[in-house]
Order: C-alpha cells, then sequence, then structure tokens
C-alpha cells in the first residue's frame, strides 16, 4: 500500500470510527456515511480520488475494514466504533470459546477490571488463539485471555459478529474471564 493510499485509509477509519465531525460527515445512527462526503472530506484534506478508488482500497485490505453500499452511495466501518452506532444485525450465538488478546502490561487491571471497551463501543473477540494473539501483540508480548460464551449468554449478554469474524459484545467482569 501506498504512502497516499495510507494516508486515505487511515482517514476514513479515523472520521467513520471516532472524530466523523473532523470531515463535517454525518453518520446515520448505524454509522453510515455518504461516499461523496467522504470524497469532500479528502479533498479538504488535499487528497484528490474517487469512488472507484475507494473502493479498490477497501477491497486491497488484509481484512474487511469496512464495508460500501455501493447502491445507496455509502460506507461504514464494520468495527472499532468510540461513537455510539446501532447494529443492525440481530445478535448471535457466538461460539463456546471466545478469546482476547492483550499485552502483558494491561493483565493486572484486566484480572482486576475485566475487558473494558475503552476508547470502543465494544470488547472485541476472536474466535482463534492465533487472530487473538496477533491482536495482542501489537500491544507488546501476547497473553491469550479465554471467555466461555454460555456463562455470559445466561446473564444476558449479547453477541454481534462483524464481517471480519470479530465479535463484539458488553464489558467483561473478571470473574468471567481464565487468563
Amino acid at each position: 500500500m501506498s504512502k497516499t493510499q495510507t494516508k486515505i485509509s487511515k482517514l476514513i477509519s479515523y472520521w467513520l470510527r471516532h472524530r466523523p465531525e473532523d470531515g463535517n460527515i454525518k453518520l446515520d445512527e448505524f454509522g453510515w456515511a455518504k461516499i461523496e462526503d467522504i470524497l469532500i472530506a479528502l479533498k479538504a484534506n488535499n487528497v484528490e480520488t474517487s469512488k472507484s478508488d475507494i473502493i479498490d482500497l477497501s477491497q486491497s485490505f488484509d481484512k474487511v475494514r469496512w464495508k460500501i453500499d455501493e447502491v445507496n452511495n455509502r460506507i461504514k466501518s464494520t468495527h472499532g466504533h468510540s461513537v455510539p452506532i446501532t447494529q443492525e444485525v440481530e445478535s448471535q450465538t457466538p461460539p463456546k470459546i471466545l478469546y482476547h488478546g492483550t499485552g502483558a502490561k494491561n493483565i493486572e487491571s484486566i484480572s482486576k477490571d475485566g475487558l473494558k471497551s475503552m476508547q470502543r463501543q465494544y470488547v472485541h473477540l476472536s474466535e482463534t488463539i492465533k487472530m487473538a494473539r496477533e491482536i495482542g501483540s501489537r500491544h507488546g508480548k501476547a497473553i491469550i485471555i479465554e471467555i466461555e460464551t454460555k456463562k455470559l449468554i445466561d446473564k444476558g449478554w449479547d453477541f454481534y459478529k462483524t464481517e471480519q469474524d470479530v465479535w463484539l459484545t458488553s464489558e467483561i467482569p473478571a470473574k468471567y474471564l481464565d487468563f
């Protein structure tokens, strides 16, 4: 990915996940923005591009980051929101075990306070140890936390699966975590 593509990707993701107002972009309740608004915001940041360039960029990622609705000319981030959005999908039954990858430096606070959404709207969980390890390694030495989902479902937790096989749920108290 070129430096320009990286800049475009980071700007779009930032606006769609965290600060749409910085690009003068309006998100609907589900997190959708008009592609035209994204193009205008990019132009205001001295980036000339087109709808087809954004679609091509989205398809070049190693994982699904955006969902593009070409019929209605709109785009949204698939996960990682710190701005409140409503999930468009119904909650789903997750696998019996999900995993959360984090850095060793975070274990003390997680073992005390549980998994928090931090700057995001939801806690992010993985279906595989491999995916959790990749995510955890971004934060130093990776530690994998195992979550038995049935206990949480029985207590009323909802789980949502993204297009990228990331599971989203509300904060999880430490008593439900296996280190």
